[in-house]
């Protein structure tokens, strides 16, 4: 049986399994800020890397269930949160928030697997880089829109900017960059070159249950700009199911720049589902028996 085979089966069953022992809520999808997930949740997408809120400010991800052939670690947290003020300048009067993204990947699985199947790529002499490679990156969200007690916030913009370099585990590696739209600067890093970004996402709620997102993301391949690339995408996403606990995403991705000194262009359709559900707890009870989770739960919805 194939690993996406078996990829598709054991999240089935992961999905099924929890529904008995967790509780389900609706949650807001904060991937692209710089807000984390509720205290205690997971989502688990098909795609997507799947995280766990493990604290008020602190997540951890890992793409291992949407890719076997890549193993991964993230950890995003929440530095600071500025509450918006009645009066002041446009930043005093908006809902600010400040995260840093790390992640570590182990790309030798992938590369053997793409050696293996394609060798016009990788060819079958050469030594695959063993390193392993960080990407850090720092986000600052700002809600555009002012929260009312009549609605929520709205118009979600954040900024990005990062680094991403390998550690080399052996320096035997004789594999060249891919020539590819998609791999050139996922190999180029892996062979002591660094790669930085820049980037900003606008998220808006069009209704309670449908969001559209749009971002452009420029990347550098070293500080003097040898290569180059860019990426646009634009997505419309919705939450479905009687708590909201199951999104749909689609849209379609741009990409293009330079490799080798040659432009490249290409375009992807992109789809995924994710379902979020929060771990079963016992409830705290208030004086009168309200739930006190409901009274301080989170009124912004990222």
């Amino acid at each position: 049986m194939k690993y996406k085979t078996i990829r598709y089966i054991l999240m089935i069953v992961l999905v099924v399994g929890i529904v008995e022992v967790a509780s389900a809520q609706p949650e807001f999808q904060t991937r692209p800020t710089a807000c984390t997930l509720n205290k205690h949740h997971f989502e688990v997408p098909l795609f997507s890397p799947t995280r766990f809120a493990v604290g008020e400010k602190t997540e951890v991800f890992s793409s291992v269930l949407a890719d076997w052939e890549l193993p991964n670690l993230g950890l995003k947290h929440l530095w600071w949160k500025k509450p918006a003020q009645d009066d002041g300048g446009f930043l005093k009067t908006r809902d600010l928030f400040f995260g840093t993204v790390h992640t570590l990947d182990y790309p030798k699985p992938f590369f053997k697997s793409v050696q293996k199947h394609k060798p016009e790529y990788i060819a079958d002499t050469c030594v695959l880089p063993n390193v392993v490679t960080m990407k850090n990156e720092a986000r600052l969200t700002v809600m555009l829109k002012k929260r009312t007690n009549c609605e929520p916030g709205n118009f979600l913009f954040t900024l990005r900017a990062g680094v991403k370099n390998s550690f080399r585990l052996k320096k035997d590696a004789t594999m060249p960059p891919v020539d590819k739209m998609l791999w050139y600067r996922e190999t180029v890093v892996c062979l002591d070159t660094t790669v930085w970004f820049v980037g900003a996402d606008l998220d808006i709620h069009i209704t309670g249950k449908l969001n559209l997102l749009v971002d452009a993301d420029f990347y550098s391949v070293d500080w003097n700009v040898k290569d180059w690339s860019g990426e646009n995408k634009l997505f419309v996403y919705g939450y479905f199911g009687y708590k909201q606990n199951i999104m749909l995403e689609g849209g379609v991705k741009l990409l293009y720049g330079t490799a080798f000194n040659d432009f490249k262009f290409m375009a992807l359709p992109m789809i995924d589902v994710s379902y979020f559900f929060a771990l079963k707890k016992k409830r705290d009870k208030g004086l009168f028996g309200d739930d006190i989770s409901l009274l301080t739960k989170r009124h912004y919805r990222y």
